[in-house]
This record gives C-alpha cells, sequence and structure tokens, in this order.
C-alpha cells in the first residue's frame, strides 16, 4: 500500500480529534501533502473509526489518483486551496463546541491567551456557507491570511502547519482559546505589539512551541 506512513498517520490524528471531543458524527476531516499528491480522509468517514486503507490519495487538481472505492471528503475544495496558497504540509477541521459557539457570536477570535501567537495572533471567523463550496473555500481563504488557523461559522474551525501533529495541535489549541473567550466575554486580551514580544521572547529562549515548526506565518502581523 503506497503512502503507509501518511495513512496510519492521518488515522491516528482522525482517533486523536475524535477522543478529544473536536468533532461529532461524520464532522471533520484531515489531509497531508507528500510532493504534488494529498492523502485525505475520505467523505463521511468517521474520525474513530477511520481506517488507514481508506484514505484518498488525490492530485493538486483534486483528481483521485489511485483506485479506491471511496470518495475524498467534501471539503476537499478548503484542504487544496490551502495547499496552493501556504506553506502547509497537514491540514485538519474538526467541529469543536467551544470554536463554533465563538464562530457563531463574533467576527473575531481574540488573543485571549499569549499562546495565540502561535496561530498568527486573533482568530478571524468566515462567513457561514454550505460545505463543499467554492464560496467556502474562498471565506476559509481570507480568514486565514496570515494565520494558521480560522473559524468557520456555523460550522466548525480549520488549521495547517508543518505536520499533522502541529495541524492538530493548533485546532485544539483554538479549541481551547474559544473555551477561555466565552468563560470570559468581555476579558482583557493581548494586541499584536505584546504578542510579538511573546514569540521573539520566546525563540530567544528556545522554547520549543515557537521553534522551527511553529513559526508565526509570513507576512503576519505578529
Amino acid at each position: 500500500m503506497r503512502f503507509a506512513e501518511q495513512r496510519t498517520a492521518l488515522a491516528k490524528a482522525a482517533a486523536r480529534l475524535a477522543a478529544g471531543g473536536l468533532t461529532h458524527g461524520s464532522g471533520g476531516n484531515l489531509s497531508v501533502r507528500a510532493d504534488d499528491l494529498v492523502i485525505l480522509t475520505p467523505s463521511g468517514c468517521a474520525l474513530e473509526t477511520v481506517t488507514a486503507e481508506q484514505m484518498v490519495v488525490v492530485d493538486l487538481d483534486g483528481r483521485v489518483a489511485e483506485p479506491t472505492p471511496y470518495r475524498p471528503t467534501s471539503e476537499l475544495r478548503i484542504h487544496l486551496d490551502i495547499y496552493r496558497t501556504t506553506p502547509a504540509r497537514a491540514v485538519a477541521h474538526a467541529h469543536p463546541v467551544a470554536s463554533i459557539a465563538v464562530a457563531n457570536t463574533a467576527d473575531e477570535l481574540p488573543a485571549v491567551h499569549y499562546t495565540a501567537a502561535m496561530l498568527g495572533g486573533a482568530i478571524r471567523v468566515a462567513p457561514y456557507a454550505v460545505f463543499g463550496s467554492d464560496e467556502l473555500r474562498d471565506a476559509v481563504r481570507d480568514a486565514l491570511r496570515d494565520r494558521t488557523a480560522a473559524l468557520m461559522r456555523n460550522h466548525g474551525s480549520v488549521a495547517y502547519g508543518d505536520t499533522l501533529d502541529i495541524a492538530c495541535a493548533h485546532l485544539e489549541l483554538v479549541d481551547w482559546l474559544a473555551r477561555i473567550h466565552l468563560a470570559a466575554p468581555g476579558g482583557a486580551t493581548l494586541d499584536a505589539t505584546a504578542l510579538t514580544e511573546v514569540v521573539q521572547t520566546a525563540l530567544a529562549r528556545h522554547y520549543t512551541p515557537f521553534g522551527p515548526e511553529s513559526t508565526t506565518p509570513a507576512g503576519s502581523d505578529l
């Protein structure tokens, strides 16, 4: 089986998101890039039970590149667009409760904790559009500008990274920040100057989460 390592990593990452309560039913999908191909979870799968054998391989135009009885996730457009427009090597999307709650009540998730610097700053909310649509793809692309994560109104959240572990960690961090925001609405937040100081201090002290694989996006306002 080609891409056995990537397929196994996807199944483990999917189980991680499901075990963390970041999805419900068949919601959520993940992918990883391998050169000019993308390996991703199939349409309609449950993240807690999806297997390595069920993963789908497509090219960067979305054409299925290897025979399979499964179809790629309905959010294929979002995954491919992220690979086209960012340095992402892995993408994670899920439907976490706190993230959806914030996305439905605000236009952005403010930097309520200094770890927001790992994501590029305050997290934007992409306006609602039906899943799988070009409109949703475009909205997510705009929300991800200079960020490694975005919220999706009435839908969920999406994040990317150099690895599946980092993409999942970013998704988990967004939901943790969302829970803080919901617990203390209107509370103190950090501006870009403060977050820039966080990044500079962490790098000077060789703090691992802000190391080479977790740097803020190019063009970030941090």
